[in-house]
């Protein structure tokens, strides 16, 4: 937990050393092993990431299938992770790389799609955004953080009834959803406002 922590601050030297000491107390920790093997191949020491992403593969060679999925999983959610921390530094090009690892670990998520077009849409791929978006609620028509970023896409261009409309199918599905009414709201005094 503190080497995430210090990944997660960008206190990359101390993350791999917590890393370590967690191995050292639990060899076969496989969280522990799985992201010091991330973070040695984002800093671009990829032999040392190779060598403990074997490592945490020979640990689990009987049940690979059920491992593949669990391995999957959580390096989607490292990637998911590191691409967060670029964003919020306001690297664009590195989290998009991220959350494309994510996106091919989990081609289905629709949380690392939304992610997609957020990061898209900041570095001035407004089209592209909305396209990722729209494809989302294709492929998941009932996952509403997508509803609701589709629906400020749509705002954002001036599209109001789209907008409308994709808030509204957000309330079909929660009543009392309080970023759909807000947005809402939000709409209806512009609306209001103009006339």
């Amino acid at each position: 937990t503190l080497g995430q922590l210090y990944h997660n601050q960008g206190k990359f030297d101390r993350a791999i050393v917590a890393y370590k000491k967690a191995l050292e107390a639990k060899p076969n920790f496989t969280e522990a092993a799985l992201s010091l093997s991330i973070l040695y191949n984002d800093l671009g020491r990829y032999e040392e990431g190779r060598l403990i992403f074997n490592r945490v593969k020979k640990q689990v060679p009987s049940q690979e299938t059920v491992e593949d999925s669990y391995l999957d999983e959580t390096l989607a959610k490292k990637h998911l992770e590191l691409g967060d921390l670029y964003e919020s530094y306001r690297r664009f090009q590195e989290a998009e790389v991220e959350y494309q690892k994510a996106l091919k670990l989990k081609p289905n998520d629709p949380h690392i799609r939304v992610n997609l077009a957020r990061i898209h849409e900041k570095q001035g791929s407004s089209e592209q955004s909305l396209n990722e978006l729209k494809d989302v609620i294709h492929k998941s028509p009932d996952y509403t953080p997508g509803l609701i970023k589709l629906g400020l896409a749509y705002y954002a261009r001036g599209h109001m009834i789209e907008a409308l409309r994709e808030w509204e199918r957000v309330l079909d599905i929660d009543p009392n959803h309080p970023e759909a009414l807000m947005y809402l709201q939000m709409a209806e005094r512009a609306t209001t406002t103009s006339l």
